[in-house]
């Protein structure tokens, strides 16, 4: 059975009687349902509903506690429909049945809750007393609300990527108009509907499905105080020169192509199946997964014989079967890219290790690519210089840690990175010297929602994510001074005023 799905404007979901774009089943390419195909029209609405709920309504006014009230009230609706949710996101996004419930709908909902606790951050302001000539007052930095914040969600964690945005933009008192990816918008509709229910103020979270037309329009409005945009890096200068022409600020997590440095003492089974996890998990779609891994020449051999026998392992399948350790990609249209990216890649001399041949018996209209490994590549190599975003990893040798730091750092991505080493004390030196928002050291994947911010570098992003940074990123600075002194004496203005009495 299709689903229907409409924008989701001023409190209410709304008839959409125009074009709609279909969605489908990435593990069988069978059709899941339609949203709308809106345009400038229908952000227009959006953000005169959000400019409406945040000049006039009551959701800025109200006190940090309240506002995360309301988003542990939205978390407890999701988790009420918990099984239903989970089942919709493993069907849309293709991510498996083992990790999709976990990743695509538990993650979330814990996520809006650790965003609630970030509420005592924003409840007063900092105060710095001052004693000093002239006279003696008192700073305060105070942290107001953007106003109306234009967000864009990816396909490939789409109610994760949209709590990520919205949860710390309403904490602060912004008002949202959410795009979601037309590929994987469920997600988005969920989370409106557990808005209405929980009983979110009209206006606050508005949601405009679309492809090309409308996120053109909302990148360009001019009554858009932020834009917060996760994608690719190309997309994501177009909407920045949109932004540009309004003096419009940009939070940005781009593209990644990320390294996993191998240390000469690195354990080898942690460093694979981490490294194979981080590039593996949800085939591949996540920005922050490690795919270059660099090994040093002396161990080059036993990974490639490791990485071959644990990926040829992984087993290729549909999203909601159990067994499957690796599920479709998100369209045909992805498929297609990744597989002509690999094939250019194994004509500039890359050898494919694992992968090439897909497994009898998948549904014949998903959208499926094999687990690849590559090896006998360079770092000069297309396919270790573009990112894949599928289920593809790249395996480089280097001779020395600064050949090893080098090749990491020679990127036009700095998003993230792992190093895996049993000396802690040299790990962590060689973590130090890479050019990335983000490094784990004998790990992949590990994220702090609530105290860790996820900054890229280079064409990786611009500002932060997550974190008191990720949640500042949704404020206004004001600064205060009240003095407190009241003899005009004491002041500087005997400097102007020389004469007076």
């Amino acid at each position: 059975m299709t689903r229907t799905l409409a924008n989701f404007i001023d409190g209410r979901f709304t008839a959409d009687p125009g074009p709609v774009l279909t969605f489908d089943d990435p593990s069988t390419g069978e059709p899941l349902g339609t949203v709308p195909d809106s345009g400038a029209a229908e952000i227009d609405q959006a953000v005169a509903a959000a400019r409406r709920a945040f000049a006039e309504g009551p959701w800025p006014r109200m006190t940090v506690a309240e506002r995360a009230d309301v988003l542990r009230s939205i978390a407890g609706v999701l988790e009420s429909r918990f099984p239903d949710l989970a089942a919709a996101l493993v069907a849309d996004t293709g991510s498996t049945v083992r990790l999709g419930p976990i990743l695509q709908a538990g993650s979330p909902i814990a996520h809006l809750r650790d965003f609630a606790g970030m509420a005592p951050l924003l409840e007063r302001p900092v105060s710095h007393p001052v004693d000093t000539f002239p006279g003696f007052g008192q700073w305060e930095l105070h942290r107001e609300p953007v106003g109306v914040v234009g967000a864009f969600t990816p396909y490939n964690f789409p109610l994760f990527m949209a709590v990520w945005k919205a949860a710390p933009a309403l904490l602060a008192g912004n008002t949202i108009v959410l795009k979601p990816s037309p590929l994987t918008p469920v997600g988005l509709d969920e989370l409106a509907s557990a808005a209405a229910e929980a009983g979110l103020p009209e206006g606050v979270l508005n949601i405009v499905h679309g492809d090309r037309a409308a996120g053109e329009a909302l990148a360009a409005h001019p009554d858009v105080d932020l834009l917060s945009f996760t994608g690719s890096t190309a997309v994501g200068r177009q909407i920045m020169a949109a932004a540009a022409a309004n003096l419009t600020d940009v939070v940005m997590e781009l593209g990644g192509k990320s390294p996993a440095i191998v240390l000469p003492d690195a354990d080898a089974e942690l460093a694979v199946r981490g490294t194979l996890y981080s590039s593996m998990m949800h085939s591949g779609q996540a920005c922050v997964a490690t795919t270059r891994m660099l090994v040093p020449e002396s161990r080059y051999a036993e990974f490639c014989a490791l990485l071959a026998e644990r990926a040829g392992a992984l087993v290729l399948g549909p999203a909601t079967d159990p067994a499957s350790d690796v599920g479709p990609v998100v369209s045909a249209a992805a498929r297609d890219r990744i597989e002509k990216q690999i094939a250019a890649a194994v004509e500039q001399g890359a050898r494919v290790l694992v992968g090439g041949e897909l497994p009898a018996g998948l549904p014949e209209g998903g959208h499926y690519v094999a687990p690849t490994v590559l090896v006998d590549l360079d770092n000069t190599n297309v396919g270790a210089r573009e990112e894949f975003f599928g289920p593809v990893l790249v395996v480089l040798s280097y001779r020395d840690i600064d050949d090893a730091v080098a090749q990491a750092n020679d990127s036009q991505y700095g998003l993230a990175a792992s190093v895996w080493g049993t000396d802690l004390r040299r790990a962590r030196e060689v973590a130090s010297r890479i050019e990335s928002g983000l490094t784990w050291i004998n790990e992949a994947g590990a994220a702090d929602v609530a105290r860790t911010p996820l900054a890229g570098r280079k064409n990786s992003g611009v500002g932060a994510e997550l974190g008191p940074d990720g949640l500042f990123a949704y404020t206004r600075v004001k600064s205060l001074y009240t003095g407190l002194d009241t003899d005009p004496a004491t002041r500087a203005y005997p400097l102007v005023g020389s004469r007076w009495p």
